[in-house]
């Protein structure tokens, strides 16, 4: 089979042909539909996350994917037959323990990751699921190969938004920073989940333009192309008409955005941090924090109920997962990377195979 090859950290990805796996046991070989380009994937590439998550050469990078079942194992059951299509839930559980038992494979104490360390992903024609548990329906989706971005971003998203949601009432803002291929979901799904208003800000015009085109915006809610504003934590208090910010969902995680916006927030507000932009971030003004009972939370991923819950929701055209994606081939790998890592990628770019 045809694949996409990583063999060291920052080189190009080599096209290679190379042995197509057997299915066995509770194992499951797909067909890769879609296989969506992700941040975290720079992040792995340039090594940035060698000591939290070690790869292992060579591999098969690729962890957002949509498929359909080819071949299963002895021990998978008779309703996951060849034909079903399928998303992948990427984040695997090396031995269950109290997290696994509640559906949260990403948080287990012994963790494994398609694409990322351990387990082949599917930038290449086919991919072995080590366990049938890890496939979630794909029925009613309109697009699968643009669904592949379901797996990983939005269900993210998902999880932020889900944090936040009953932290806050209808009179209060959300600031949703970021409107790439993470944020552009966060701001669908706090439209759609939440009856708070939204402010949303990034530094490209053309994602902010994107963003208010896809998303069904309220009265109240704004968008901020902070290109055009020379001081960011005005411009949002502006847009909230002075009123300080009950929840911060941080899809860019720098030391300077979470220096900017944590000065936002109401008492009992909460900043939830998604994007790795930064290993360190800045000094925590403690004393605010202590006086206005805030809080930090963080997302990784998400449970494999959270999928499930974003399917269900996209599978009803609740969420627009097939105007934000731009479909490449496998061949065009590299640049993909490139136009990712220089900032350039509008939202989510998927590797497809017709």
């Amino acid at each position: 089979m045809k694949a996409a090859v990583l063999y060291g950290f920052g080189e190009s990805l080599r096209i290679e042909d190379v042995p197509r796996p057997k299915a066995s046991g509770a194992s499951v070989l797909i067909r890769v539909v879609g296989a969506g380009v992700c941040h975290s994937d720079i992040h792995l590439w340039r090594g940035e996350l060698e000591a939290l998550v070690p790869p292992t050469f060579p591999l098969i990078m690729g962890h957002e994917v949509s498929g359909v079942v080819e071949e299963v194992g002895e021990l998978v059951p008779p309703d996951i037959q060849p034909g079903t299509e399928v998303l992948v839930y990427w984040a695997y559980c090396e031995k269950d323990d109290k997290y696994a038992r509640r559906g949260l494979y990403q948080l287990c104490g012994l963790r494994a990751a398609a694409g990322l360390a351990f387990y082949n992903g599917g930038y290449a024609e086919y991919m072995l699921v080590p366990h049938y548990r890890y496939l979630v329906p794909a029925k009613g989706l309109r697009d699968l190969e643009s669904a592949a971005t379901l797996t990983c971003a939005g269900t993210t998203a998902y999880r932020a938004i889900r944090k936040i949601i009953e932290k806050v009432d209808e009179d209060d803002y959300i600031l949703i920073i970021g409107l790439g291929g993470l944020g552009i979901f966060g701001l669908q799904l706090a439209r759609l989940l939440s009856g708070a208003r939204i402010i949303g800000v990034d530094v490209k015009s053309e994602k902010v333009k994107h963003a208010s085109r896809i998303t069904s915006l309220r009265r109240g809610d704004v968008l901020i192309d902070l290109s055009k504003e020379p001081d960011a934590k005005r411009a949002v208090m502006e847009a909230a008409e002075g009123q300080s910010i009950k929840a911060v969902i941080d899809f860019v995680g720098s030391e300077k955005t979470i220096e900017t916006y944590i000065d936002l927030l109401s008492p009992q507000g909460v900043y939830v941090i998604v994007g790795l932009g930064s290993q360190h971030g800045p000094k925590i003004p403690v004393h605010k924090m202590v006086l206005n009972e805030l809080s930090i939370e963080t997302v990784f991923y998400g449970s494999i109920r959270d999928l499930e819950n974003v399917v269900a929701l996209a599978s009803r055209d609740l969420i627009n997962y097939w105007d934000i994606t731009t479909k490449i081939r496998l061949e065009e790998i590299n640049e993909a990377f490139e136009r990712l890592a220089r900032g350039e990628a509008l939202y989510r770019q998927v590797v497809v195979f017709r």
